[in-house]
């Protein structure tokens, strides 16, 4: 089976899930093995890297944080960073999250993150949130209207160790959701992947 149509399969059974904001075990010990099965060979350069990337985000979806991370640390660009910052964000180092994010600058995904985002933010009554100190930033970013990577950080910390609050959980999960498809899409344009990864949201 090539790269592309082991990729496209075992992205169609990954990524229907909205990984946890802090997740405790990977979802399928099976899928990591898939994953790191996926081979790259014919790669090289920048293809190899992003192709590499695309490895450590499947395993993200799949709340497998250590193989995810022994990529993520290998790859020295911005999104080898943006990949070893959620990790940690998903582990709950969100200091160290926050440092990832800073060598990622201002990431190409970010506009289209956004725009997702901003949507989202609009379709959803921030009101029905109970937690005020989660409520207060989720409107900011709704005003803003541009992605902020640490104001993210500071939300899922703020969910995971204070507010617990059900329907921001719901909320941030469906905001990783979109941010982990965007990386995911980025990555498989870059490594030279042709057509459509994923199906349209």
């Amino acid at each position: 089976m090539t790269w592309n149509d082991s990729l496209r399969r075992l992205t169609a059974q990954l990524t229907g899930h909205k990984p946890s904001l802090y997740p405790t075990e990977e979802l399928d010990d099976l899928m990591d093995i898939k994953i790191a099965r996926l081979s790259t060979n014919g790669f090289e350069g920048d293809r190899l890297t992003y192709a590499l990337a695309l490895k450590s985000g499947l395993h993200l979806f799949n709340e497998s944080l250590d193989p995810s991370h022994d990529l993520s640390q290998e790859i020295h660009t911005p999104t080898g960073s943006y990949w070893h910052g959620i990790m940690h964000r998903m582990e709950g180092d969100y200091g160290n999250a926050k440092y990832w994010f800073r060598l990622v600058g201002r990431h190409p995904v970010y506009e289209a993150l956004a725009g997702e985002i901003g949507t989202l933010l609009k379709q959803t009554d921030l009101r029905q949130i109970g937690s005020a100190v989660l409520r207060e930033p989720l409107e900011r970013l709704k005003d803003e209207g541009a992605w902020d990577p640490y104001l993210f950080v500071d939300m899922v910390e703020c969910q995971v160790t204070q507010a617990r609050d059900a329907a921001g959980e719901a909320l941030l999960m469906d905001m990783q959701h979109i941010e982990m498809l965007l990386l995911l899409e980025h990555c498989y344009a870059e490594s030279g992947g042709e057509g459509e990864l994923l199906e349209p949201r």
